[in-house]
């Protein structure tokens, strides 16, 4: 009987999947049900027990009357004590319950070797980890080829990628580039060694009966960034990024953030982290001579044809679009969504990134104090888009405590994606779709009356804000409620790095709060409120830049993580597990996060907020003690 620790995840599933091909018995060990059911269905045939590794008693269940085990089980993310318990910790348990003639192949990490050394580095190349990990990593395999009763063997896989692999480096990165991401940091030109996952499994197997001490797994030759997306680009069917984004800014950033989060208490790596940006921009290799010499092994897959083939395979797991059955909205067919950003990507990986769930915990309060200060009982969303992010779920805070709410959009497809979106959540707003993307067309009445309506984020997509913030008068009763970009050093910074392409197609009018006070008193409404809002401890980065240099926080799998950057265990960000009441205490953790808001100096807070609002009121209503006249901004 063959055991296989982290059976479900990326790498144990291919494990586990070979050797039952190859005719062993085999035994996965997960952590969930959930989990169990997944592996079940990739191979039916295997020997499915619930396990965990800081358990002693169901290690030694899983053990029982093993000849060989292969353990992969222990994440990659975390704080030094995370990694510290589940790799050191948990592989000391592992090596208490096994069985002497035992043999344990046991999968480590060429993150042992650190940086600053020559490469390509082997087996005999000494260890300098640079990270929580390499560190916990190098401390597990000491333990393991310190057994007393021998037969063990350390494995070092560099990143390991292949079909399968939804969260690694390799795939997340594809996802920015689908969404839009169209810079990363770095050069490009610094150098990552890849091992397809299907070269790792045999070599694996092989040692599993060869081999002692450790032996290194990498694929044919490291390859550049730039060629590495490039290739996977080409498979999707993705145009590659470009690079340039500076290190030089990037890491004193990522230290203070450091400090920040450690202040704070939060668990985990923050959304920017120097270790992150090693990863994403610093060159490494490494040597596989002496697997060949004593194994016979070398790499069968070519690095092109392995990141074309894994680039398609990615592209090929987009999730069907959803629909609502019966829904139908009154405008003409045909209309495209010409304006607003790539929605669809949030629907197939609703992974929003921290900064946009936090920016939503942040707009829900803005919104609650204008319904209080208009006394308003119905709210619109309109346009129901903004800048990143799943579209169309700001107003469902309100909604849950019995808000009437409506979606107004001129993407009829976006539109009806979105009203599924709430209907899975048990909620059904009234939608509202509107000929097309120019607010001339728009009428001057919709079907139903709100008293307020609100926008965050979507005006400045338009060539001619000032019309939109008319039809929003027009539509609204008590109150309208605008929410955009905040102009600051931050904002300028994502315009001329990394998203310079997008910033060229948006009106930065439309963020002056004159221009907006100066169309609204057109329309007979005057500014009554205006503040800042969403001032996290991190710049305004969008969030996937920081998705690309290891955005990792929130759900932890058991799925082994292998290599530098890992092969699962990922934590990820987004508001849909908190409203389908999977994550409840994400409000609280966001929160902690926004203890800098709240107790930060007002003259600081215009340089580092990133949006600010302004609330309108009808003038017969307002009065004029209660209007002011926001400062136009530059």
């Amino acid at each position: 009987m063959i055991l296989v620790t982290g059976a479900s995840g990326f790498i144990g599933s291919h494990l586990v999947g070979a050797l039952l091909a190859d005719g062993h018995e085999v035994r996965g060990m997960v952590r969930s049900d959930a989990r169990a059911e997944s592996l079940r269905a990739s191979s039916p045939s295997v020997q499915v027990v619930r396990g965990d590794m800081a358990d002693d008693e169901s290690l030694r269940r899983a053990a029982d009357g093993c000849d060989i085990v292969f353990h992969l089980a222990g994440s990659y993310r975390g704080s030094a004590q995370e990694m510290h318990s589940t790799h050191l910790g948990g592989t000391a348990k592992l090596l208490g319950v096994l069985p002497a003639p035992c043999r344990l192949v046991f999968v480590s990490s060429t993150s042992v070797y650190g940086w600053d050394r020559p490469w390509p580095a082997d087996h005999a190349t000494p260890a300098q980890p640079a990270s929580a990990y390499g560190r916990a990593k190098l401390a597990a395999e000491q333990l393991v080829l310190a057994r007393p009763e021998g037969n063990v063997v350390v494995a070092r896989p560099t990143i390991t990628y292949g079909p399968g692999d939804t969260e690694g480096m390799l795939a997340r990165s594809l996802r920015l580039m689908s969404k839009g991401m169209r810079r990363f940091p770095g050069t490009g030109n610094n150098r990552i060694h890849l091992l397809h996952v299907d070269d790792l499994v045999r070599g694996l197997m092989l040692l599993a009966t060869k081999g002692d001490g450790i032996f290194v797994f990498a694929g044919p030759e490291a390859t550049p960034v730039r060629t590495i997306l490039t290739l996977m680009g080409r498979g999707a069917g993705v145009e590659p990024p470009s690079f340039g984004l500076p290190t030089s800014v990037l890491r004193p950033a990522a230290g203070v953030l450091g400090s920040v989060w450690s202040m704070a208490g939060l668990q985990g790596e923050p959304p920017l982290s120097v270790h992150g940006l090693d990863v994403a921009t610093r060159d490494r290799a490494y040597s596989w001579a002496r697997a060949e010499a004593e194994l016979g092994w070398r790499p069968q897959v070519s690095t092109e044809d392995g990141l074309v083939d894994t680039g398609a395979w990615l592209a090929g797991q987009a999730k069907p679009r959803r629909t609502v059955p019966g829904f139908e909205a009154d405008a003409p067919e045909g209309q495209a969504a010409a304006l607003g950003f790539d929605w669809r990507g949030y629907f197939e990986d609703n992974d929003e990134g921290l900064g946009t769930v936090y920016e939503r915990f942040a707009l829900a309060e803005v919104l609650e104090a204008a319904m209080a200060r208009t006394g308003a009982t119905s709210v619109l969303h309109a346009p129901a888009f903004g800048m990143m992010g799943i579209p169309g779920l700001d107003a469902v805070f309100l909604a849950r405590r019995g808000i009437r709410v409506g979606l107004l959009d001129f993407d009829a497809e976006r539109l009806e994606a979105v009203r599924a979106l709430w209907v899975e959540l048990g909620l059904d707003p009234e939608v509202h779709l509107v000929p097309g993307p120019d607010p001339a067309t728009w009428p001057e009445t919709l079907s139903a009356d709100y008293d307020l309506v609100f926008s965050f984020a979507a005006l400045w997509w338009f060539d001619d804000p000032s019309a939109v913030l008319a039809a929003q008068v027009r539509w609204a009763g008590r109150g309208v409620l605008s929410c955009v970009p905040n102009k600051n050093v931050f904002l300028k910074m994502r315009a001329k790095l990394w998203h310079k392409d997008l910033f060229d197609r948006l009106n930065e009018d439309a963020l002056d709060s004159g221009v907006a006070t100066a169309a609204a008193e057109r329309a007979g409404y005057v500014a009554v409120d205006t503040g800042l809002f969403d001032i996290p401890p991190f710049p305004d980065t969008s969030v996937p830049l920081a998705k690309v240099l290891r955005a990792a926080l929130g759900r932890k799998t058991e799925e082994p993580s292998t290599g530098e950057e890992g092969a699962g265990g990922v934590w990820a960000w987004s508001i849909l597990p908190f409203l389908k009441g999977d994550q409840p205490d994400l409000e609280e953790r966001v929160r902690r996060i926004g203890l800098l808001e709240r107790h930060l100096p007002a003259v600081i807070a215009p340089a580092l907020a990133h949006h600010r609002y302004i609330l309108f009121e009808p003038a017969e209503t307002a009065g004029p003690d209660r209007a002011f006249a926001p400062t136009r901004t530059a």
